[in-house]
């Protein structure tokens, strides 16, 4: 499975004002490589606080019936999506590897059903196996954070690292950051004191190697199997837990739950697929180090889906996607129906879309929708995350319903600052189509 990482090579980071140099230290802690950056503060010091810090990271432990409470919360919030409730699990794919064989599949998925099931409380927490390494790590970060601000009131940048674990702290100045060069409109930030993390893969966390293959370090809850074709993400949150936390999610999560999760966070994700495909949440957007880029334009897409008294009526297959005026796809805006063989049917969008990009099909389609009025979003961006120019465009909205009818609706769409309001009825399968341009501001 590729992923992308944050190889030191690859990073950039270009403070907008030239500062004294740099205090620079490293260090083992608890199995990982704390790297710390501070600007603002002399050698002098730091040299003098560095005994101190020393010790002071020797005897940091966070902690562990509050991580245990941490993880237990988050693995409510987040639908069961991260646990660390799963030691005893990882135990055995660590003994896996030293045997080189492969546990049975059916009796782990038994186990980890069995111990997600379980009733846990504060006080049988220790009749649990704990895995609790990652989430340490992040709270590690957040209270070095919190302890060099205390003691240094003169500073002014703060960049930390550790697994997959960042935070970056700036009393004003904010520091570009390059995420890679694979997608680099979306992977050129620029940022002020924001936590980092990432989902955790074999390359970036010794994963479990069996039998000639590697598998991923992170366990799915549901299973204990090492997630497989999986997305990766890179979380920007207000503190290395929640961003730590939320990256391990959005591997096991849909897109469509794990961008909600996001939002409901504050937080904000890049997300690459499997196939390569990428998928960033609004407020990423925000991040780009290119302004150009920044969009204030949105278009609010309502619909209807009319109500038939057949008694055989089946829920309909939608999906809303965006053409330019050469036919080609611009933006899958939603996908409505979950059982595949059905897909087809909406047989204009299968012939553009649906066939050509079958993998992305599980990522994006949400529960299949009752009569009503439904509204949807364009933020202005292609599938890519570019904002895409002032001009024509086609808005399709096609319906099918099982052993039903079928429904294929084209409007035309003047893409410009003023675009004015826009009604369309439907035939059969959809009500009334309207179109409205709002400012993200209003």
């Amino acid at each position: 499975m590729k992923s992308f990482v944050w190889p030191l090579t690859l990073l950039t980071l270009v403070p907008l004002m030239v500062l004294a140099t740099p205090v620079s230290f490293q260090q083992d802690v608890a199995g990982k490589q704390l790297k710390l950056q501070l600007e603002g503060v002399s050698q002098k010091d730091w040299q003098a606080r560095l005994p101190q810090f020393q010790h002071w990271l020797a005897a940091a432990q966070p902690k562990q019936h509050e991580l245990i409470q941490l993880c237990e919360e988050w693995r409510t919030l987040s639908q069961h999506s991260y646990s660390c409730r799963l030691g005893a699990i990882a135990q055995q794919w660590q003994q896996a590897v030293k045997n080189q064989v492969l546990p049975d599949r059916v009796e782990l998925r038994r186990q980890t059903r069995a111990i997600e099931q379980q009733a846990v409380s504060a006080a049988n927490y220790n009749t649990q196996v704990w895995q609790l390494d990652g989430l340490a790590n992040a709270r590690l970060l957040d209270d070095v954070t919190t302890l060099l601000k205390s003691w240094f009131p003169a500073l002014k940048q703060i960049d930390l690292q550790s697994g997959v674990s960042r935070v970056l702290w700036s009393d004003a100045l904010s520091t570009k950051l390059s995420l890679g060069t694979e997608q680099p409109l979306l992977q050129q930030l620029q940022l002020s004191s924001i936590a980092l993390a990432q989902t955790e893969t074999a390359k970036t966390q010794q994963g479990y190697k069996v039998s000639y293959r590697t598998f991923s370090p992170l366990l799915n809850p549901a299973e204990g199997w090492p997630v497989e074709y999986s997305p990766t993400a890179t979380v920007l949150a207000k503190d290395a837990v929640t961003a730590y936390l939320l990256a391990q999610s959005l591997a096991v999560l849909d897109l469509k739950q794990g961008l909600q999760l996001t939002e409901q966070q504050q937080a904000a994700a890049l997300i690459r697929t499997d196939s390569a495909n990428w998928y960033a949440s609004n407020s990423w957007y925000g991040y780009l180090a290119d302004k150009n880029q920044s969009q204030h334009q949105r278009l609010e897409i309502s619909y209807q889906l009319p109500k038939f008294t057949d008694g055989n009526y089946k829920r309909p297959y939608v999906s809303v996607w965006l053409t330019d005026q050469q036919k080609k796809p611009v933006r899958q805006l939603s996908l409505v129906g979950q059982q595949s063989r059905w897909y087809q049917e909406l047989n204009h969008w299968w012939r553009r879309l649906g066939r050509k990009n079958p993998e992305q099909i599980d990522q994006i389609a949400g529960a299949t929708q009752k009569p009503g009025t439904y509204q949807l979003q364009w933020d202005g961006r292609d599938q890519q995350g570019a904002v895409v120019p002032w001009g024509q465009y086609q808005l399709h909205l096609e319906v099918a319903r099982e052993h039903g009818g079928h429904e294929h609706l084209t409007l035309p769409l003047n893409w410009q600052a003023d675009l004015q309001p826009v009604q369309r009825q439907g035939a059969a399968e959809l009500g009334v189509v309207r179109l409205q341009l709002h400012s993200k501001d209003g």
